[in-house]
């Protein structure tokens, strides 16, 4: 695959995590303690904040299942992913996408009909045919290994990049059939809205953006298996193999 085609992709995950960053820490002096006898709902915000970077922190694996624009154009990523490299799901930018796949033995991805287009242009018919349903050997380490570094997208998540104004707790709402305490801000990106679990770990449960570029992400399955499977050999292939007919 072409840097610039692969490229595309994985600044989804990029831009996806980047927006996250203005609900980071913003360097208080809370620690984000236990809060004694108060309520996790009826700390402040900056604790509850806290408490939120510190468990998402802490996370060996999650699933992300997210859509973002920008530009006017979308990112979408759907993807569970570990901190031993475990991953498997889709990505996609600007419209054009792919299945994405790694384990300890490598890494790979389908690429989607444009995908293939906005690469391959007249080509793409014969690489299709080629790839067929095939795994594709992710060489460059562009496509897969971006959207699939657990590591680097909570380090973004958890960063300090965006002044925030007008932050306040907002409430107790029910998620997903999970309770969770909403912060809501504005920073750089527009009005902000985090909801973190209140039982358990508090965890960040999903994230939403308004403005010029809005978007969600939503976090689940924390620290679950995440179930991968190398392919078979028959089931890969190598685009540096691919030959032009005729």
């Amino acid at each position: 695959m072409s840097m610039r085609a692969t490229a595309r992709l994985g600044a989804g995950a990029l831009l996806l995590a980047g927006l996250l960053a203005g609900c980071g820490d913003d360097g208080g002096d809370d620690d984000g303690g236990d809060g004694g006898d108060v309520a996790f709902a009826d700390r402040s915000y900056d604790d509850i904040k806290s408490a939120a970077i510190e468990a998402m922190g802490s996370l060996d694996s999650v699933h992300v299942d997210a859509s973002v624009s920008s530009g006017g154009q979308e990112a979408t990523l759907d993807i569970s992913m570990s901190a031993d490299g475990s991953c498997t799901g889709t990505v996609a930018f600007g419209g054009v996408g792919a299945e994405v796949l790694q384990t300890a033995d490598g890494a790979w991805y389908k690429p989607d009909q444009g995908l293939l287009e906005q690469q391959f242009g007249r080509e793409a018919a014969g690489v299709g045919e080629f790839v067929g349903d095939h795994w594709v050997v992710d060489s460059s380490g562009e496509v897969t290994p971006n959207n699939c570094d657990l590591e680097s997208f909570i380090e973004q998540v958890t960063s300090d990049e965006e002044e925030e104004s007008d932050a306040e707790v907002a409430g107790v709402e029910e998620l997903d059939g999970e309770e969770v305490v909403k912060l809501t801000f504005t920073n750089d990106d527009g009005d902000g809205a985090v909801y973190v679990l209140t039982e358990g770990e508090h965890y960040i449960a999903q994230f939403e953006i308004e403005g010029e570029d809005p978007g969600t992400v939503a976090f689940s399955e924390f620290d679950e298996e995440v179930e991968v499977e190398t392919p078979a050999e028959d089931d890969i292939v190598d685009l540096a193999d691919y030959r032009p007919q005729g």
